[in-house]
């Protein structure tokens, strides 16, 4: 009998079926990869890569109906680069340390009114607005003291590099934490929450903090509670305070975030202001609303889910824009510059409500 003669299986004969074999496992462990990854990125990890632990676990009843806007741009396309995080770092704090206050030069117009804001006249403002006089003293709110605590004041004025800033009023939204912060972000970064006492009221009554304590805070947040019995009856407008005077509320910081509490911060705060202020040389970067390209709709979404509860008040408000020079929309207006040179301004806190500007959105969700 002759020997057995060993063979080499079908299924490797074809050089075709091989490839399309290899193919296909390949597939699989990259998508499996990509899934588990905590970016869900296939070729941006770096050993930068921040940290993706939670910063804070809340309770499932905390907040289970107010979502945050989802954000439409892709991690993976994301023009802000992990790698960058400690040059950007460095960066920051060397002009942190190096910079002095960009409002130093400002002198604000001081005394007691009714409002906080001074409810000044419309041709009064505008009178403001081109301001080259530095020895002129321009309104630009606290015409009543701003009603926090003696320890939240020192602690805003001790801020002195860059500060994210945030606020809920009437227990309106959720507080959320930011995600991918760097490792070393918390020690150069300050957080500030501004809150009332409805919203101190249904964080306690969740268990997240204790109406006993002097201080609150809530994973990287900061809270001020903030006494709306000392501003407006409308918590709308005590909100626009900390989001336009963030530069007066924080003298010492030299660069700043705002964020809508609506929305969730997804990149390291260093990184955003690396990427879009730093090297451009610019003063501010603001993005496009996600829904609304004209003041016009986001005044009717306001009346349409009654955010504001004077519908009245709304229409004088948008006659007052337009019959001071708010021009209707047009597609010419396109496209929407995300970074631009801006002066800085003081906007009296009865007119500027309605203005819903998001800083750095398409990196927040």
């Amino acid at each position: 009998m002759g020997k057995a003669k060993l063979s080499t299986p079908l299924i490797f004969q074809s050089k075709l079926l091989c490839l399309s074999l290899l193919y296909l496992f390949s597939t699989l462990l990259l998508a499996l990869y990509s899934s588990l990854h905590p970016t869900k990125c296939l070729f941006r990890y770096s050993p930068f890569d921040p940290v993706q632990v939670p910063l804070f676990s809340y309770p499932p009843t905390y907040g289970e109906h107010k979502y945050a806007i989802s954000t439409h741009r892709n991690h993976c396309s994301s023009p802000v680069f992990i790698s960058d995080y400690w040059i950007a770092l460095e960066e920051i704090k060397n002009l942190c340390r190096n910079s002095s206050v960009s409002s130093q030069g400002l002198r604000y117009m001081e005394g007691n009114r009714d409002s906080f804001g001074g409810n000044f006249s419309t041709q009064k403002r505008m009178s403001y607005f081109n301001h080259l006089n530095d020895s002129v003293e321009i309104p630009c709110g606290f015409f009543k003291k701003f009603p926090v605590s003696d320890s939240d004041r020192t602690a805003m004025e001790s801020c002195n590099g860059v500060v994210v800033v945030s606020a809920i009023f009437n227990d309106h939204d959720k507080i959320r934490q930011p995600k991918t912060l760097g490792s070393k972000t918390q020690d150069n970064v300050c957080f500030f929450m501004f809150v009332d006492d409805k919203t101190i009221e249904g964080l306690s009554q969740h268990q997240l903090i204790s109406r006993k304590s002097l201080e609150y805070s809530l994973g990287v947040w900061r809270i001020i509670k903030v006494s709306s019995t000392d501003l407006y009856e409308n918590p709308a407008m005590n909100g626009v305070i900390p989001k336009y005077l963030v530069h007066r509320l924080f003298p010492n910081s030299k660069f700043s975030i705002w964020i809508d509490a609506k929305l969730q911060l997804m990149v390291d705060p260093l990184l955003l202001i690396h990427t879009f202020v730093v090297p451009k040389e610019v003063d501010m970067a603001i993005s496009q609303h996600p829904y609304f390209i004209h003041t016009m709709e986001e005044a009717l979404a306001t009346a349409r889910w009654r955010k504001w509860w004077d519908i009245d008040a709304l229409r004088i408000q948008m006659e007052t824009y337009c019959e001071n020079g708010l021009q209707p929309w047009t597609p010419n207006k396109l496209p929407y510059p995300s970074v631009g040179r801006c002066a800085r301004q003081c906007f009296d806190l009865e007119k500027a409500w309605s203005q819903q500007q998001s800083i750095l959105l398409p990196y927040v969700q």
